[in-house]
């Protein structure tokens, strides 16, 4: 018996907050400018100039002035503060680490600007602007409200009603990557956004909210894929990571490991970590099989070790989980 299967039968059981595009010439000339720039001779240790709340910075490329605000992230190669421009939006801006050298961190700048482009869906995060300010690269993005594991505070959750809302959007962002030929390779609850669109009209913002993934840094072409060459969260690692050799190459179901992970603890209502040996003893699997039906069968299926035997698409997943 394969021990991807379920050990039992399942059983049945009843902010955005703005308008602005960046018009294509000015994205073209930014990318000309950067590889310009590049060609340059530069020095090779970033002598970098961290933000702080109040400082004022100017694009170079949009002319646009960006004011900033409160701290609010960090990860490994960014740190996200709140920002203004001069329209009044409400934004947030990355940072990036001085991880290497001057033209390291200018490339993965570029890098990680030209993917926001290329994904631009309504469910990926939308970028305004990228520059380089005091040797530091910074890249705005639309400020959303919380991540969603903001929503495990609220008082009486039920992550049943949530689940199937949250899927829709983040499943949509994962088919789009896809079709793109990009694996995000770093979906996790801290990763995914709730937003309430903004209301012109009225207060600054409605009661109709939406779920948008962020966090491009990691994300990669198919052909890029690589395990040898490859950063993720330790607490998330999918079996082939840690051994490709009994479960298949790293690949695009990646995606989908990690988004059962997020889907089940949206569904149990907390955060869930597991060492690299409970995932290898399939044990995140185990769990979804627990789950009330037909999620016990849709996330099971996706969180199976071996990636020939997992769910292999956002859609088959998706309809997986409206199973009647």
């Amino acid at each position: 018996m394969n021990d991807d299967q379920p050990s039992q039968p399942a059983t049945k059981d009843e902010d955005f907050s703005g308008t602005d595009l960046i018009p294509n010439e000015q994205i073209q000339s930014l990318l000309n400018m950067v590889g310009e720039h590049a060609a340059q001779q530069v020095p090779t240790v970033l002598q970098f100039t961290p933000p702080f709340k109040g400082l004022v910075i100017t694009s170079i490329n949009t002319k646009t002035t960006y004011e900033i605000g409160d701290f609010l992230g960090e990860g490994f190669f960014g740190t996200v503060y709140e920002a203004t421009d001069v329209w009044k939006n409400n934004l947030a801006v990355k940072v990036l680490k001085p991880k290497g050298t001057y033209e390291q961190v200018q490339q993965a700048a570029n890098n990680e600007f030209t993917k926001l482009l290329t994904l631009r869906h309504p469910n990926v995060t939308y970028v305004f602007d990228a520059f380089e300010f005091n040797n530091a690269f910074y890249i705005v993005t639309e400020k959303c409200f919380a991540p969603i594991d903001s929503v495990f505070t609220l008082s009486k959750f039920t992550g049943a009603l949530w689940v199937r809302p949250i899927a829709r959007c983040l499943l949509q962002a994962i088919n789009f990557l896809h079709v793109a030929g990009y694996v995000h390779q770093d979906i996790h609850v801290g990763n995914l956004f709730m937003t309430f669109h903004r209301n012109e009209m009225g207060d600054p913002e409605s009661d109709s909210i939406t779920f948008k993934l962020g966090d491009l840094g990691i994300t990669k072409l198919f052909s890029e894929i690589d395990a040898a060459n490859t950063l993720l969260n330790g607490s998330m690692f999918p079996p082939e990571f840690i051994d490709p050799k009994s479960f298949g190459d790293l690949g695009k179901t990646v995606d989908i490991y990690h988004a059962g992970l997020l889907l089940m603890q949206i569904i149990i209502g907390k955060p869930l970590i597991f060492t690299p040996e409970e995932i290898l003893n399939g044990i995140p699997r185990k769990m979804a099989e627990q789950l009330d039906y037909p999620f016990n069968i849709a996330l099971s299926k996706a969180l199976r070790r071996r990636v020939s035997e997992r769910t292999q698409s956002a859609l088959e997943l998706w309809n997986d989980l409206n199973l009647t």
